[in-house]
């Protein structure tokens, strides 16, 4: 099979023309995303200790600045 006549998987799920499916809301959240420090202060703590990507410093770091 030629690789330019099969369409990839991502091609078979969001066609070109599938992006005006999209609010403005999350094509803007797509284009600009959170700072990633705002989103681990918006966690839980639970959330916050399971995740892999903390070390224990930044789990006991006290959130309020």
């Amino acid at each position: 099979m030629n690789k330019e006549t099969v369409p990839s998987q991502a091609e078979k799920s969001n066609p070109e023309g599938d992006a005006s499916q999209l609010s403005p809301e999350v094509l803007d959240k797509i284009k600009h995303p959170a700072r990633i420090d705002d989103v681990i202060r918006e966690q839980s703590p639970q959330e916050r200790k399971s995740n892999p990507a903390l070390v224990p410093e930044m789990i006991d770091d006290p959130t309020d600045d």
